[in-house]
């Protein structure tokens, strides 16, 4: 059996190199976009959200590579499941046909990713080094966006989905968006279950702030 110290070190590991793959795609795109000799509407908009979801990656392997060792984590293959699920599920769509997305849609499409890609730097700026993919407890973050909603990483990263549903505009894309909406909800509940476990303040800060929606009473009152 590996000893969590070791699956500490090979997550780091993993992840780091999976996220910085996804960057040196990410910047090749961006080379391509600018090379270009014909570019299609709201190009430069594109750009822009490629540009910010490059940011992003990077800061994702840097909160990896320095992020705080776990108290607990969940156990267990499904949570695991649903954690590589729900981060890595959406790159399916490069072997989706896409529709014919109308230029509104577009448009639309770029606003909301950009919107999620800003919201999520945002709060991966607070979560700092509690970062991680799957289900773990390493320090428990109640400030800024985590004092309005106690998972605003996953609202702003929905954002960036309807984005991407819509960019892609295909029932196909709809369904695999769906299922990464719903493995998203179950990551969630799996890091709920191991906060409320790690630290006991957890349950008062879940009893003031609600899960994912901004100013919906929590349950727990």
């Amino acid at each position: 059996m590996i000893s969590p110290r070791i699956e500490e070190l090979l997550g780091k590991l993993l992840l780091a190199g999976t996220f910085g793959l996804l960057a040196v795609r990410q910047s090749v795109g961006i080379i391509a976009a600018f090379r270009a000799t014909a570019h299609p509407p709201y190009w430069q908009l594109g750009v822009i959200q490629s540009l910010l979801g490059l940011f992003f990656v990077a800061l994702v392997v840097v909160m990896t590579l320095r992020r705080l060792p776990p108290r607990s984590s969940a156990t267990g293959w499904v949570p695991r499941a649903d954690a590589i699920g729900g981060t890595f599920l959406l790159m399916l769509l490069v072997y989706l046909a896409q529709g014919a997305t109308p230029l509104a849609a577009q448009l639309l499409a770029i606003v909301l990713m950009i919107a999620g890609t800003i919201g999520s730097i945002y709060c991966l700026r607070y979560l700092g080094r509690s970062f991680a993919v799957l289900a773990a407890a390493r320090a428990l973050v109640t400030r800024g966006p985590y004092g309005l909603v106690r998972h605003p990483l996953y609202l702003a990263e929905g954002l960036t989905t309807v984005g991407i549903i819509i960019g892609h505009w295909s029932v196909a894309a709809l369904g695999l968006g769906l299922m990464q909406i719903a493995l998203q909800f179950r990551r969630m509940q799996h890091e709920e279950r191991v906060l409320r476990d790690a630290f006991p303040e957890y349950r008062g800060y879940a009893a003031r702030v609600p899960m994912i929606v901004p100013g919906l009473v929590p349950a727990a009152r």
